[in-house]
Parts: structure tokens; C-alpha cells; sequence
């Protein structure tokens, strides 16, 4: 006999740590918007060498994949979420109807 163990409780502290994680990677993106400067702060030598470009285009990699991992993370939480509460409800339905035949079959 093959046993599927589940633990929706366990899923669900699982889904609600990926939410507060998807919340850093949030604020992270926004704390990179904070590192966005003036162009003029690299000065001529550094527009000249391509420092400025190659600064933001590093910035603006580093937000998107924040972002993109902030969004992973969301639906990955909801995903787990919404099988945790599937799986409970199937679970409770399941006992009941455990324990309605063991009162028929008079064992309860």
C-alpha cells in the first residue's frame, strides 16, 4: 500500500514564509530605486568609459530580477496555499465519512 502524507498545516507555514520573502525581494526593489543617481555624479571621464550605462543597466537587471522573484514567490505561495486549504478540506470530508460508516457499522 503507497501513503500520500500530507501536512496542509505545514504547507501553509511553508506558503506564508514564501509571502514574507516575496515582501523583502519588494522591498528590495524599491531600495534599489534609491541607489538611482544623476547621471552627472559619474562625471565626463565616467559618461566617457560607459561607467554611467553600465551602472544602469546593472540597476535596472538587479530590480527586474527582484521583481521577477517577488512574483515567483507570490504565486508559488498562493499555489501551496490553495492545495494546503484543498487538501484539508478533503481530508476533513474524508474522516466524516470515516466516521459515519464506523457508527453504521457500529464501531464508532
Amino acid at each position: 500500500m503507497t501513503e500520500i502524507l500530507v501536512d496542509p498545516e505545514g504547507m501553509q507555514s511553508w506558503a506564508d514564509g514564501s509571502t514574507s520573502l516575496a515582501e523583502k525581494f519588494g522591498d528590495l526593489a524599491t531600495l534599489l530605486e534609491q541607489a538611482r543617481v544623476n547621471d552627472e555624479c559619474f562625471g565626463p571621464i565616467g559618461e566617457a568609459v560607459g561607467l554611467a550605462g553600465g551602472y544602469f543597466e546593472s540597476l535596472d537587471s538587479c530590480q527586474e530580477m527582484a521583481e521577477t522573484a517577488q512574483s515567483f514567490l507570490e504565486f508559488g505561495s498562493e499555489a501551496v496555499s490553495l492545495c494546503a486549504a484543498e487538501y484539508g478540506v478533503t481530508d476533513d470530508a474524508m474522516a466524516k465519512v470515516f466516521d459515519t460508516l464506523s457508527e453504521m457499522l457500529g464501531e464508532g
